[in-house]
């Protein structure tokens, strides 16, 4: 680790490269299936002129062209598995250790993939030689990228780490791990304590920046990016430990009882662990940029195919509900609102008009209630049906909004909840959704703070099956009519 420089650092250079990660994880990929492509001409090249211990024999050169490749399958399975087993979160390939390992582990899955196409497909011309050599050189290969990735990391722009916790505990933390000083990837700007900083520097390349309240100002001077918490135990650890703790051979509880809790924005955000490790001490991911996903790349892919659909084939619905409007109430049939989408960026969201005509001239921007006089009776049906959000694929078309997420709000409302909601701002991480979470399983009497928990939930437990899941309940929220 190097000691932060006296030099100002300036925000721009700093600031989270979201563009930069995407471009890196898309060349990643590509990078990704060249290998294993290449891998497997150089092992079928290797098997025809190397003679190697486990062979019998060398391998005759028409045997290339009479065999079936599976290049498809390979490919695909190179990207699938690596992101599966966590390849393709560069921020965790800092910490990674055992790297090879895993990554043998990760194609191993392939080597038997592939091997049980070739067995129920009934071919025996192939030889099973390859395959075992492919899955060495391929696991090489991978990790070469890996280390390579890592290191570039850490020449562009090591990643700046401030450390929170009781004072003792962090002078035992970098006591015990004189090695986190020279982890590449990583640079160790300070040390914050929450109750008392120390007198003395506990290493003399570590300084002690201040206390907890001086966080906010310490996290904008010196533009940290990553902060490790080194947790306390609490009466919850106590509580815990006397449910699972056994005495002379017994429980304290013989009927151990279910522990259920009401969650914090903290512990929706712990609720899917994201396990990393700083050499041998275990770390649980709470932040993090979910953007950097690969599975947000592939979304936003799919939500305009699938976007593109659904318009097609809701549009004699939509021409329906537009002459119902239309014929029984006076004003535009269509109703543009500004909204509040990804990184707090407003847009105009469209949607088919289901109040009266000028319903916000005499109060302001107000939410709708239950029973609000200003919904005509046509826009209680379409909002109760969700017909009424058909013109927001508009919106997902112009990449303004996604199929599923986080549902827009209206300037107004998210400079008040950003004011008055803990972790309210997170939800502005991603593309809003024409559904979400909180949409189908909530109410419209539910707070938005409640509404919030559902959206975080979605937001770090994210996968394209979750948001088939979200898709197939506003289906049923639409037959039912509940829901949001």
């Amino acid at each position: 680790m190097q000691r932060m420089a006296d030099t100002p650092v300036s925000a721009a250079a700093v600031r989270r490269p979201t563009l930069r990660y995407q471009t890196t994880l898309l060349v990643l990929m590509f990078a990704d299936i060249l290998c294993v492509l290449l891998m497997y001409l150089i092992t079928f090249v290797l098997r025809i002129y190397v003679s190697f211990p486990f062979t019998v024999d060398l391998l005759p050169s028409i045997r290339f062209s009479e065999v079936n490749h599976p290049l498809f399958i390979l490919a695909t399975s190179q990207i699938i598995l690596l992101y599966f087993f966590g390849f393709y979160d560069l921020h965790a390939l800092v910490h990674r250790t055992r790297l090879v390992t895993n990554v043998a582990a990760a194609l191993g899955v392939q080597l038997l993939a592939t091997s049980a196409w070739y067995f129920f497909r009934g071919d025996l011309l192939f030889p099973r030689s390859v395959l075992v050599l492919l899955w060495l050189l391929n696991t090489v290969g991978v990790t070469v990228l890996r280390l390579w990735v890592v290191r570039w990391l850490a020449r562009v722009r090591p990643l700046r780490v401030l450390l929170v916790g009781a004072a003792e505990e962090l002078v035992t933390f970098l006591s015990g791990l004189p090695e986190v000083f020279h982890t590449p990837g990583l640079n160790l700007v300070g040390l914050v304590a929450v109750d008392h900083p120390m007198t003395a520097t506990a290493h003399s390349s570590v300084p002690w920046l201040g206390k907890v309240e001086d966080l906010p100002q310490l996290m904008r001077e010196y533009h940290i990016e990553e902060v490790i918490l080194l947790s306390q135990p609490t009466w919850k650890d106590s509580f815990i430990d006397s449910l699972v703790r056994s005495s002379d051979g017994w429980r304290e509880y013989e009927d151990r009882p279910r522990v259920l809790v009401v969650p914090s924005v903290y512990d929706i955000l712990v609720g899917r662990v994201s396990t990393l490790r700083l050499h041998d001490v275990p770390l649980v991911e709470v932040l993090k940029d979910p953007q950097e996903d690969l599975a947000f790349l592939v979304k936003e892919i799919v939500d305009v195919g699938i976007a593109a659909v659904l318009l097609l084939l809701s549009l004699p619905v939509l021409c329906i509900a537009i002459c119902c409007i239309k014929f029984t109430s006076s004003g535009p049939t269509l109703y543009r609102q500004r909204r509040v989408g990804r990184d707090g960026q407003e847009f105009v969201m469209y949607k088919l008009r289901t109040m009266v005509d000028g319903a916000e001239v005499a109060t302001g921007p107000i939410l709708a209630g239950v029973g609000d006089e200003r919904i005509t009776r046509v826009g209680r049906f379409l909002r109760a049906t969700r017909i009424d959000e058909i013109p927001q694929l508009f919106n997902v078309l112009n990449g303004t909004m996604s199929l599923v997420g986080p549902r827009p709000e209206r300037p107004e409302f998210v400079e008040e909840f950003l004011r008055t909601i803990p972790g309210y701002a997170e939800r502005l991480l991603v593309k809003p959704g024409l559904t979400g979470l909180a949409q189908v399983n909530g109410e419209y009497h539910t707070t938005a703070e409640y509404k919030l928990k559902y959206d975080l939930a979605y937001i770090y437990n994210y996968s394209l099956w979750l948001d088939m899941r979200i898709m197939a309940e506003t289906v049923k929220v639409m037959l039912t009519r509940r829901g949001v």
